[in-house]
């Protein structure tokens, strides 16, 4: 049952049960066993003094979140849940005046967020999450594989909640249930109260974001409840042509007869506009005896615009048959389209582009054009029981999933005279001195025109389905233990035209994927716990393999739980994922297969000693190395992206007394270096920012300014292309924001 509505639901009575144990929500609650509805009104306006607030997630504490729904598809209080979970509220993102979801993963640790210039890009999972891609969630479904639309807007986002390791067991689509991790971005919803947010933020480089949220009842009983929200962002960039406009329109209706039943409907519409990025080579930037402009653009100044969007519905049918039983029903569909038109070099003795043709500075130009079309479909539902039995209260979960996803996917290249140059044939070459720049005009590549190959065109069909089930016990009040499984089919079928003579290839698994974990309290405030889980995963079409089996995972997961008092609170884990059959690019069009691990330690803090100072604080350590030795990747390297160190801190004030609405925070972000290649060849080298942020907030009217990279930072990181290149880190950027909320 909806919880914007009442908190009639067990679920929400348990989390709301440990809250009140505890005396966060107010002081000498009690929950009734017998009590049978808590109006959200009533916990608002009791909870506002202690701090913490129900949101459409669930409850939340200033940057503490109490629960994280999606680790179980249940409402179960994290500190209860046998796996390391960030979830980061949207006060944190307010405080710290984030701009978008690559900033604010930086929150969590061993995530390395996906570049905000990336618009398409042939890597389907640009995230990483403990060394491993990772897959950018929205309200648990896979959705599109190439995060079309505008897929860095905060403005319809409740909470962000990162999920470490495998999560097989519930989840489902697109190309099989996740690995890494996921980022499952969790989407506001309509509450009965009517409000309304105005905002804008203005910055550096001509960045201007106008956006809106407003939730409105359209009736006096709330039965049908309306939010819509939208924010279009303009911006320039320090990198030489680069201009970037995106939107996203969301609007929401839920339909409740404020009792047991619920259904709420979300449309969604996005869209991104900009040149595409193909970040800078690594020789010339960080190797090499000379050195390019960090803000220079690696193609035609006039190149096209891509164009990436994204538009669907999220259907969600919540009904309570009895105080026992629940079910829910979820279903997507949505439509995706990208074209990306880019210039880049490919050619060299690498075949990433990452090093010159011709020594010392001269480098290949080939124009390209990638497109993509995806249409998809899934459906989710469940049937939930809660119920004591004995010295245990007891959640029982079975669920089934089908999703189907329909792809159509084409790169056609033009190597301008530059392949028949580089086979030593005497034909007149396109080439571009980057120590004194001409890019040639960009062409739409024509197959069977000059050099124009059609390097994929192919269509997809990826089928996944399965049936699960999981059974969470607590025993005694002190002994939390989950048990689930999940019998999962991986349906794929690739038609690729392309090769010669054309060629099908086929993917067809099923297998039986477990997740077990036990979480023990030793003291008050004080739990230790371990998990462990398995996952599948299609294996992405590559020209040196045909009809791989799937990507295969095994988790490892054990920590400590704590919160102190409500004011220090976090997980400290150690983790290892072993994964087999693992792609990994080699240059371009090449890939190959390999085993790969991912050990390491991590902790996520947060601090609130009382209503003036919030600190959230996260580190992690991953060693992300191969462990078979392949192409171009022997045992014991490490795995590209990946730095072995990087943690957060942000430290907030907010003043009373006479400077009562006036805030202060600052914090730094750091990390160590990180392979640019599998072979370990070249790296960027470590690299840390700060930030600092001014608000002031009264009645209805909050104002801030922020200043990113507060010490003007140079550094590069490594960029998602062709294997050799790498971006320049943002300078020194400056943003305003005024906002008016009632």
């Amino acid at each position: 049952m909806a919880r914007l509505i009442d908190m009639k639901t067990n679920a929400s009575k348990r989390v709301l049960a440990a809250a009140l144990t505890a005396g966060v929500l107010w002081p000498g609650a009690a929950l009734a066993q017998d009590q049978e509805t808590i109006r959200l009104d009533e916990i608002e306006i009791k909870a506002s003094a202690d701090g913490v607030t129900e949101t459409t997630a669930g409850p939340v504490q200033g940057y503490r979140a109490l629960s994280a729904g999606s680790a179980t598809r249940t409402d179960t209080p994290i500190e209860e849940i046998p796996q390391a979970i960030t979830v980061l509220p949207r006060q944190l993102l307010e405080d710290q005046a984030a701009v978008s979801i690559n900033e604010a993963l930086r929150n969590a640790s061993n995530v390395q967020a996906v570049d905000s210039r990336i618009i398409g890009n042939v890597d389907q999972s640009p995230l990483r999450i403990r060394g491993f891609k990772a897959d950018q969630w929205i309200d648990g479904y896979a959705g599109n594989l190439f995060l079309s639309g505008d897929h860095d807007s905060l403005v319809n986002l409740e909470r962000i909640e990162v999920l470490k390791g495998p999560n097989a067991v519930l989840y489902g689509g697109g190309a099989g249930a996740p690995l890494g991790g996921v980022v499952n971005l969790i989407s506001k919803l309509p509450t009965a109260t009517a409000s309304y947010d105005f905002g804008a933020t203005f910055g550096s480089y001509g960045y201007w974001s106008p956006q809106f949220d407003i939730n409105q009842p359209l009736n006096s009983d709330g039965t049908v409840l309306f939010r819509m929200t939208g924010q279009y962002t303009r911006a320039d960039s320090f990198i030489d042509v680069l201009e970037s406009d995106r939107f996203s329109f969301n609007p929401t209706l839920t339909l409740t007869n404020n009792d047991d039943t619920s259904l709420t409907v979300q449309f969604f519409y996005s869209r991104h506009e900009q040149q595409a990025y193909s970040g800078l080579p690594v020789v010339g930037t960080i190797q090499g005896d000379y050195r390019v402009r960090r803000e220079l653009y690696f193609g035609d100044p006039a190149i096209p615009d891509s164009t990436s969007e994204i538009y669907g519905t999220t259907v969600t049918f919540e009904h309570e048959f009895n105080e026992v039983w629940s079910t829910s029903i979820k279903g997507r569909w949505s439509e995706s389209e990208m074209a990306q038109p880019s210039q880049a070099a490919f050619l060299d003795a690498t075949g990433t582009g990452g090093t010159p043709i011709l020594p010392p500075s001269t480098f290949d130009v080939s124009n390209l054009i990638h497109r993509d079309a995806q249409e998809e479909f899934s459906i989710n539902p469940t049937l939930q029981a809660r119920f004591a039995w004995g010295p245990s209260d007891n959640t029982v979960l079975f669920g089934g999933d089908y999703a189907h996803v329909s792809e159509q996917v084409s790169m056609v290249a033009d190597t301008l005279g530059n392949m028949c140059f580089a086979f030593g044939l005497g034909c007149p070459p396109t080439l571009v001195d980057l120590q004194n720049p001409t890019f040639p005009a960009f062409v739409f590549p024509v197959a069977g025109v000059g050099e124009g190959a059609t390097y994929f065109d192919g269509d997809l069909s990826f089928e996944t389905h399965g049936v699960y089930g999981q059974v969470q016990s607590t025993l005694y009040d002190r002994i939390h233990l989950l048990v689930g499984g999940r019998v999962g089919t991986l349906d794929i079928t690739y038609e690729e035209r392309a090769l010669a003579p054309p060629a099908t290839f086929v993917t067809d698994e099923t297998r039986f994927l477990p997740r077990v974990g036990a979480v023990v309290d030793v003291v008050q405030g004080l739990s230790l716990y371990a998990g462990y889980s398995e996952g599948m995963r299609w294996v992405p079409f590559s020209q040196t393999f045909a009809r791989p089996k799937p990507e295969l995972s095994k988790s490892l997961d054990a920590g400590i739980k704590f919160n102190l008092d409500d004011a220090l609170t976090g997980t400290v884990s150690v983790f290892q994922i072993d994964r087999e059959n693992v792609p990994y690019q080699i240059a371009f069009g090449l890939g190959a297969l390999s085993e790969q691990r991912s050990r390491g330690f991590e902790a996520d803090v947060v601090y609130q000693p009382d209503a003036n100072w919030s600190v959230l604080a996260s580190y992690g350590y991953t060693d992300a190395t191969f462990e078979s030795t392949t192409p171009a990747a022997p045992a014991g390297n490490r795995l590209p992206m990946v730095p072995e160190h990087s943690g957060r801190l942000w430290v907030n004030y907010a003043f009373d007394n006479q400077f009562s609405g006036w805030s202060l925070g600052g914090g730094v972000y750091a990390a160590s270096d990180q392979f640019v290649d599998s072979a370990n060849t070249w790296s960027t080298g470590a690299y840390f920012t700060v930030d600092a942020k001014i608000g002031y907030e009264v009645e209805n009217v909050r104002v801030s300014l922020a200043v990113k990279n507060l010490t003007g930072e140079e550094y590069f990181t490594p960029y998602t292309w062709f294997g050799g290149q790498v971006a320049p880190g943002e300078p020194r950027m400056v943003y305003g924001q005024v906002g008016y909320r009632f």
